[in-house]
């Protein structure tokens, strides 16, 4: 794909995805060439591919991020596959042989497949990853979350005082009922973290994964900045948790502004630490007054998580990998693979914006 190819790129987006026949606005294609063309390690043989019909028009699309990855010690620049978009009117063939050029890369993935962009990635010897692709959400205040939801379905009840009248329902319902307030666990307190310590850091938490990002602070940074840009989800916060000899015992990242939902990327827990970095971070966006918590499910993290009273579970999207290399497909069956968050594209504007 060319920079040149976004406009039709974009109409072919608005078509899909949005069920409008219009042309892209501008706002969208400035935002499409910013997440698809400025990373520190783009370059065309890495990046997002299109196909051309016989008439020279583009019929299908699949765009692309490249991401570091270390594997098995190893640098690797994976794809991570975000949206795969086919003009309706577009013969069979040519989507097909676009997918088909992914078979031999080294490293392919995504965490948010729909079920046909599932299927081909199995059609090109891809495996699922049914517990990643898991969304849990951690509920705080239920009449607010009620209405919060309510007025996304039904925008008319923005004009109604229906979020004023959830916070009396839910001072009572969290006096009455425990779980919903989330207690601290001992020994165990957060403070902010800047990115510069998260990228000190963050690979000592990750390093018990064969297959794994890298986050170079070229890499992250740019991450951080494009994820900034989704003004929905409020401003990104870093925070680290510490014990009482002030050592760090894991951090966690999210998006969000209080009164809102949390929109958590990752959690970061030092090994055997799950259970109080996870419990520090749920008791941390509580008491910062959010009214709920979300976030994807990591396999290593998923018995810390359910202890939580008020937690749920949810599928969210299909989380896919395919490779030609046999370790990393080894790596998946083990849980031995880091996949999510900022590695990844749930903190993308393509996801929820430009309605």
């Amino acid at each position: 794909m060319e920079v040149e190819d976004i406009p039709e790129v974009g109409r072919i987006f608005f078509r899909v995805f949005r069920k409008k026949p219009i042309d892209s606005p501008d706002e969208f294609n400035r935002y499409f060439k910013e997440l698809f063309f400025t990373s520190p390690i783009y370059c065309r043989d890495n990046g997002s591919v299109v196909h051309e019909g016989p008439d020279g028009r583009i019929d299908s699309v699949i765009s692309v991020i490249p991401m570091q990855y270390s594997v098995f010690g190893q640098p690797m620049t994976a794809r991570l596959l975000c949206t795969y978009m086919v003009d309706p009117a577009a013969p069979p063939r040519g989507p097909a042989k676009l997918t088909l050029a992914f078979r031999r890369k080294d490293f392919c993935f995504t965490d948010s497949a729909s079920p046909v962009s599932a299927n081909h990635f199995k059609a090109v010897g891809g495996v699922s990853l049914p517990v990643h692709g898991l969304e849990w959400r951690r509920t705080f205040r239920p009449a607010a979350l009620l209405a919060h939801h309510s007025s996304r379905r039904m925008p008319f009840l923005h004009h109604l005082p229906s979020r004023f009248l959830a916070r009396p329902l839910d001072n009572i319902a969290r006096r009455k009922i425990c779980g919903l307030s989330v207690e601290t666990p001992p020994g165990v307190h957060d403070e902010p973290m800047s990115l510069d310590a998260f990228l000190t850091h963050a690979p000592a938490f990750l390093a018990d994964y064969s297959v794994r990002p890298i986050w170079s602070k070229p890499e992250l940074e740019w991450i951080m900045r494009v994820a900034a840009l989704n003004g929905e989800w409020g401003p990104p916060r870093m925070r680290a948790v510490l014990d009482r000899q002030e050592r760090l015992c894991g951090c966690f990242i999210y998006f969000g502004r209080p009164g809102s939902i949390a929109q958590v990327l990752n959690v970061l827990p030092a090994r055997g630490r799950e259970q109080a970095v996870i419990g520090r971070m749920l008791h941390h966006l509580d008491a910062a007054g959010y009214i709920a918590a979300e976030g994807r499910v990591q396999p290593r993290h998923l018995d810390a998580l359910s202890r939580h009273r008020a937690m749920t579970f949810q599928h969210r999207a299909h989380v896919c990998v395919s490779s030609s290399h046999a370790d990393i497909r080894e790596s998946i069956e083990r849980n031995d693979i880091y996949i999510g968050g900022l590695a990844g594209e749930s903190w993308s504007r393509l996801m929820s914006d430009f309605r």
